[in-house]
């Protein structure tokens, strides 16, 4: 069926209905501030905000309050979950709090089962029309007006005009109204026609729906109220937590050609924080705290009235109900977490920067820069000067910003602290610097081996965080010698940890491999009780072959993978291959330095200890042939495996005989068969020919007899073979240590 607009049809009812009846008296609400003159309404503004790596902020708010006063905090329904999950409120000096309240919203359909009109959150035109079945209405429009009870609705298909060229039959809706004389009239739905509710109560509750209906358009905002009781002027704060976008680090690493011959240096590192403020109100001059942190936060919906399906129970009858008992909660542990503080020493902030809301507007460097131009922006002018020298660009950095920030260290978190104010309006974000300090690169290039190919060779910079503050997981840009060089990714880096950042790739750098090759080298032999080792080491070795075709000398940083269980031969006295400048979990960090359009060579060995296994008693003639061949013939293993050798071949040739002698029985008894058949065949022949055939068969089972005889010695000699093997492998015994 169609789906008729519901909405035009309810306005349209609901206005003509009200049109006929008086309009009840409404109530008066008396607002809060009329209410109680001791009692006043006042806001309190967001002082102090906390971010976090989970996307979950720390809001407080601090105000002073006078009297009795109620503090209203607006929140959309979303974050009000939060909120009452997390609400902390103290009077600083002495009030009480009382409590706080909010418009709660119980669900639409939760609300809609309590209207005696039966209707969902989104019904058709049919289903209104369902819903008012046997109300008393009017229709007019089409034709002479009548009135009545609905008695039904119902679709059907009729024929289409006679200029329809398609000829198909058209849905369309009709409606049956039983007059109050009896007369029963159908009359098509169309738009020309008008249906007046004549049912007072009817009406009540079709304005009572649609009023539900717009009431939820506009539950998106909630007000929480809290109410502090008490005398005279006084201080109140208030927190809770809230869901924010995840703030964001990027870093820019400065710095400044020292010369070819030099490759540890002092570098600029700036670092900034991207904040987004989209919790509907205004940061203004608010202290900020950035926490690389994710303490554990969930939501519940707190805010939401929630109902209990509750199962409907027959009553019991001569039923009877066994007493239960319950275990008590196990005691948890208490933590208590101890605050650490690291104060970085910063400069005062310089220019350079102007912040609009506590976004950045602008950096400028050097001349060009316009000074402030009273909106709290700086411009850069548009004929810029020519660049500064190579030798005092790091120096302009150092003066363009100096944020001043306070780090903190509390369980396995770490936060910037910013120390000035910041401001930062609703639906607006902020580029804010957290620090600046001088950091000890390394200029390298690096190479990354997998055991099977070479990586890409990179421009890097190997860092050490020497500014005393954790740098968090983000972005950075390399700025060389004022210009672009790269950009990478960073992970966490504490105080005074080292760290590979890589950010373009090195052009003038060739590195390939020679000598990738494995062997074995058996070096010991053990063997008792049958079981036989061969001590092996597992050699690896490989050399790099880096070529330089840069006008500079290049410090390459070669990478190898860590395999479990092999050790380099570097760790070993007296070894030529050269010890890693740095080892990790999981690769060896070589590094070398190559000299303008040379080749040099870096070799890399390892090993391992291992050994092979083989039980003898297993082991036939050929495998113990490859086992002396594995051992590259050691004599002492040739002479101590002969006795087992020879033994081996008594076995076989024991069990060859017997083997032969049960060959020869199977011959016998297929004979013995054949001449009995041929004795039972010939029982009426002449004597003859019978004495001829037992005479033979008589032959054959003296034969077989024979056999016997001969297949009890050769078992037995077999027997004796095996045991003199078993005998010599259990005896056999060596150590070539």
């Amino acid at each position: 069926m169609r789906r008729t607009p519901l909405a035009t049809l309810l306005l349209s009812a609901s206005l003509i209905a009200s049109a006929q009846q008086p309009k009840p008296l409404q109530p008066r609400h008396t607002p809060p501030a009329e209410a109680s003159t001791s009692e006043h309404t006042t806001s309190l503004p967001v002082t102090r905000v906390s971010l976090y790596k989970n996307g979950v902020g720390f809001f407080e708010h601090t105000g002073r309050i006078t009297g009795d006063a109620s503090v209203t905090i607006d929140f959309t329904s979303g974050q009000l979950n939060d909120v009452l999950q997390s609400l902390t409120a103290i009077d600083l000096n002495g009030g009480r709090i009382a409590g706080a309240d909010y418009n709660s919203t119980t669900p639409l359909d939760q609300q809609l089962k309590n209207l005696p009109i039966a209707l969902g959150t989104d019904p058709t035109a049919l289903d209104f029309y369902n819903a008012i079945r046997g109300a008393r209405v009017e229709v007019s429009g089409s034709g002479s007006a009548i009135s009545g009870r609905l008695l039904s609705v119902e679709a059907r298909n009729v024929a289409p005009a006679s200029n329809d060229e398609n000829h198909r039959l058209i849905e369309r809706d009709f409606l049956t109204v039983v007059s109050d004389t009896g007369e029963t009239r159908t009359v098509e739905v169309t738009s020309a026609i008008s249906i007046h509710l004549l049912d007072t109560p009817l009406h009540t509750d079709v304005t009572r729906y649609l009023k539900l209906l717009d009431a939820n358009r506009g539950q998106g905002l909630r007000h929480l109220t809290l109410t502090d009781n008490g005398t005279s002027s006084r201080e109140l704060r208030l927190s809770y937590i809230s869901e924010v976008p995840v703030w964001k680090s990027t870093y820019r690493i400065l710095f400044t050609d020292a010369g070819k011959s030099s490759f540890t240096q002092s570098a600029t590192l700036q670092g900034w924080s991207v904040v987004d403020n989209t919790t509907g109100a205004d940061w203004i001059n608010v202290q900020l705290s950035l926490i690389a942190g994710a303490p554990q936060s969930f939501i519940q919906p707190l805010s939401q009235p929630i109902y209990s399906r509750r199962p409907e129970v027959p009553i019991a009858q001569e039923a009877q109900l066994t007493p239960q008992t319950f275990d008590s909660a196990i005691e948890t542990d208490k933590v208590t977490l101890a605050d650490t503080a690291v104060r970085s020493k910063m400069a005062p902030m310089a220019r350079g920067i102007g912040m609009v809301g506590g976004m950045a507007a602008g950096i400028g460097i050097g001349p060009g820069v316009a000074g402030n131009t009273g909106g709290g922006v700086y411009h850069v002018g548009a004929a810029m000067a020519a660049p500064p020298p190579v030798e005092s660009y790091e120096d302009i950095a150092n003066q363009s910003i100096s944020p001043t920030t306070t780090t903190a260290g509390f369980d396995d978190f770490f936060a910037y602290n910013l120390t000035e104010p910041v401001t930062i309006l609703k639906n607006q974000s902020a580029l804010v610097p957290i620090l600046q300090a001088k950091v000890t690169a390394d200029r390298v290039t690096l190479v990354h081996y997998d055991g099977f190919n070479l990586s890409q060779p990179l421009r890097a910079l190997w860092l050490t965080n020497t500014s005393g503050l954790t740098l968090d997981r983000g972005s950075f840009s390399i700025v060389e010698n004022g210009n672009f060089g790269g950009e990478g990714l960073l992970d966490p880096i504490h105080p005074d940890e080292k760290r590979l950042l890589s950010y373009a790739a090195d052009q003038a750098v060739h590195v390939t491999t020679e000598g990738n090759k494995s062997s074995q080298h058996i070096d010991s032999i053990t063997a008792a009780k049958g079981v036989l080792k061969l001590h092996h080491d597992e050699l690896h070795e490989v050399t790099y072959v880096i070529h330089n075709a840069a006008a500079d000398t290049r410090t390459v940083v070669l990478e190898e993978p860590v395999v479990q269980g092999f050790t380099l031969d570097s760790d070993s006295p007296g070894s030529p291959d050269p010890k890693p400048t740095e080892t990790t979990a999981t690769v060896y960090r070589f590094r070398i330095t190559v000299a303008p359009g040379e080749t040099a060579r870096l070799h890399s060995g390892a090993k391992r200890r291992d050994a092979t296994t083989y039980t003898l008693t297993n082991s036939n003639e050929n495998q113990i042939a490859a086992i002396i061949r594995q051992s590259d013939d050691n004599p002492v293993l040739v002479a101590a495996l002969q006795p087992i050798l020879d033994a081996r071949r008594k076995v076989a040739d024991a069990q060859t005989a017997v083997d032969t002698t049960n060959k020869r029985l199977t011959d016998l008894r297929s004979d013995e068969d054949r001449q009995r058949a041929n004795i039972t065949a010939l029982a009426t022949a002449d004597k003859t020919s019978r004495d001829r055939f037992v005479h033979d068969l008589n032959t054959t089972e003296d034969a077989i007899s024979a056999a016997e005889k001969d297949l009890a010695t050769r078992t037995a000699a077999l027997d004796a073979a095996r045991a003199d093997l078993a005998a010599r492998i259990e005896a056999f015994q060596i150590d070539t240590h």
